[in-house]
């Protein structure tokens, strides 16, 4: 039994049609949108039209690519056990940030003016 994807994930899948490359008329009929709809379309395809494609060497792109791409040596754990010294090192960052923040708070509250103790009890 499936459900019938919401008005949302419709106009979602013709937007992204559009940036694909296809026509209004023709991503709003494979999403199964209204005319009142298709409105969005087009002004999503105008969008496209005056986007320029940024200029990027393909040495860059390579570089990025290989960055973003999914591997398996990116889980915490194995980065952990390879670089024993740098979890160590962030943590007493981490640790050293936490106690700053707590004695910033604890020296402010002390130094409030007199009286104004008074006032937070009423």
């Amino acid at each position: 039994m499936s459900r019938q994807p919401s008005a949302a994930e419709r106009l979602d899948r013709a937007v992204d049609g559009v940036l694909d490359g296809q026509s209004v008329p023709v991503a709003a009929a494979a999403a199964g949108l209204d005319p009142t709809v298709r409105v969005l379309l087009g002004m999503a395809a105008d969008l496209r039209a005056s986007l320029h494609v940024p200029l990027a060497s393909p040495h860059f792109e390579a570089r990025l690519g290989t960055r973003l791409a999914p591997t398996a040596s990116r889980d915490a754990l194995g980065w952990a056990l390879r670089h024993p010294r740098r979890l160590i090192v962030t943590g007493a960052v981490g640790s050293a940030v936490g106690v700053g923040v707590t004695a910033y708070a604890v020296w402010r509250s002390s130094r409030r003016a007199p009286g104004a103790h008074r006032l937070l009890h009423r």
